[in-house]
């Protein structure tokens, strides 16, 4: 499930616990620091809101895999994150997506009028995302897709191991 004012919550609340204020700017800049220490922060990259609504937002593909990759790799977060993803074929935005992936593709996935996105697991181990832009973009042709890319990668997957 998505929760676009929770995510907004969340970025304030992060502001506040450091003691910065409960505003989305000082919680983009605890994002930001984080990412910053992990590496995982490039050029180019902007935090202006929890949900990703904002158009002044700028993530990479290869900041969300980054960010995914940490969440895998880190025992204290790996159960958590992966229980709080959709599973294709099966629950919330991905219920009614690949279905032949179904449980062997947890994500997340993100639309506004002017981007579409899927980012996510593959496996228990492989970390990806797809980001298109435009205006506007044509959410199923984009979510069309988003499935192919993530079908090709799956299939890889399971000749490769």
């Amino acid at each position: 499930h998505s929760d676009n004012y929770t995510a907004e919550l969340v970025l304030k609340a992060l502001g506040a616990s450091v003691g910065q204020g409960g505003t989305s700017a000082h919680g983009a800049r605890v994002v930001r620091r984080t990412l910053q220490d992990a590496g995982l922060w490039k050029p180019g990259l902007r935090i202006a809101d929890g949900s990703g609504l904002s158009s002044l937002d700028r993530l990479s593909a290869g900041s969300l895999v980054g960010v995914i990759q940490a969440a895998l790799d880190d025992p204290r977060v790996r159960v958590p994150f992966l229980a709080s993803l959709a599973v294709a074929g099966r629950t919330g935005t991905l219920q009614d997506r690949l279905p032949a992936l179904r449980w062997k593709v947890r994500g997340k996935t993100g639309t506004t009028s002017s981007s579409s996105s899927l980012s996510g697991v593959i496996g228990d181990s492989i970390a990806f995302a797809v980001i298109e832009n435009g205006s506007p973009v044509a959410s199923w042709a984009a979510r069309a897709a988003q499935d192919r890319f993530v079908t090709v990668l799956a299939g890889l997957q399971t000749r490769s191991g």
